[in-house]
């Protein structure tokens, strides 16, 4: 299953969903709100698909978004 319909299946965006993983790693819910510039209501959105997902479908997605940031951040250094 291909990133872009898994998150389209659970209505996120990409971007946000990125910012999301890279957030909610190291930040608690209201902070990661705040860090990625949405509201609480939404990372809770995000928080409940992301409990949706099956472990194959949040594999996908987190791996997909975290090569996407890493290859972003080698080419701009």
């Amino acid at each position: 299953m291909l990133v872009d319909d898994i998150l389209e299946q659970y209505n996120l965006t990409r971007e946000t969903t990125a910012q999301y993983i890279e957030a909610i790693v190291h930040l608690n819910q209201s902070d990661t709100a705040d860090e990625i510039g949405v509201s609480r209501q939404t990372i809770n959105r995000y928080k409940t698909a992301f409990n949706q997902m099956t472990s194959q479908e949040r594999l996908t997605v987190i791996t997909a978004l975290a090569q996407e940031r890493l290859l972003e951040n080698t080419f701009e250094a």
